[in-house]
């Protein structure tokens, strides 16, 4: 991730969740120790995801996140994971309108003025029935943004027919009204994108797994451009990414799936990397 900052792969950094667990509030130096990781380009604009189902401690460290130079702060009212829904958060959250209301109002009424607030939701959580009353809620409650993914919690990451994902992202932006939406899910190119848009009318897209796979998709998005960067852009981003790289078969294998990203999988680059060992793979991008 500190590559992609460096070499201004993303517009924003978008973190991971951060659980408030019960009632529960990080003190200043767990707040400073969390922050820390973002602060290799504190230009890029930060926005920190927060997940929890208590009104109290959500919005406590909401605020608190808020006080130390975040520029938002998002809900994650998404996450189909059983662990997490177990625990009543993420997705499970869907099953009740009027809690979305009431934790979106108390984050908003408690991070500091200039600090964003946004949510993401998913379709629903067992059906999609219930699209405009939970866009309805966030958006009455104050939220400045929605993420949008179209699965419902119960289809997780199953296929949905691309007509089905159409008619969920466009009713929560027709819902929304004024409150932008970024359709999620399944964004792997420039092509998905601008499909998603021009189909449902978001706002913008919001990317996950597709950018784990491929570091260079949000430029491909933003430039328009299948192809965007310069032949020393790419070979700066590999110097950095092999930097941050550890031998263990995952990290190996995470760098070669940058450099067929970066350069293509019948590329020369690719096949060199492939057929090298470690070592030498290390001495030819350190």
């Amino acid at each position: 991730m500190h590559a992609a900052a460096r070499l201004d792969l993303i517009p924003l950094w978008f973190t991971p969740f951060f659980s408030t667990g019960g009632v529960s509030v990080p003190k200043r130096a767990a707040i400073l120790r969390k922050l820390a990781p973002y602060r290799v380009r504190p230009d890029l604009p930060l926005v920190f995801q927060l997940i929890g189902h208590e009104a109290r401690s959500l919005s406590a460290t909401a605020a608190g996140f808020g006080e130390h130079g975040v520029h938002g702060i998002n809900l994650n009212f998404a996450c189909p994971s059983k662990t997490v829904t177990a625990s009543g958060n993420g997705a499970y959250l869907l099953r009740s309108p009027e809690t979305l209301f009431e934790l979106t109002r108390a984050v908003v009424e408690a991070v500091p003025e200039g600090v964003s607030v946004s949510v993401k939701l998913r379709a629903g959580w067992d059906s999609p029935d219930r699209i405009a009353e939970n866009i309805r809620a966030v958006c009455d409650a104050g939220a400045d943004w929605i993420v949008f993914h179209y699965r419902t919690a119960a289809e997780a990451y199953c296929p949905v027919d691309a007509s089905e994902r159409v008619r969920r992202i466009a009713r929560a932006v027709e819902v929304a009204g004024h409150v932008p939406v970024f359709g999620n899910g399944d964004i792997v190119s420039y092509a998905d994108a601008d499909e998603l848009v021009q189909s449902t009318g978001c706002a913008g897209v919001a990317v996950g797994r597709g950018f784990l796979s491929d570091p260079w998709l949000v430029r491909r998005i933003l430039s328009c451009d299948a192809n965007p960067a310069s032949e020393a852009e790419k070979a700066a981003f590999l110097r950095l990414l092999m930097a941050g790289t550890d031998s263990t078969k995952r990290g190996r294998n995470w760098f070669l799936e940058c450099v067929k990203m970066t350069y293509g999988a019948e590329s020369a680059e690719f096949r060199d990397a492939r057929g090298s060992d470690w070592t030498a793979l290390r001495a030819r991008w350190s």
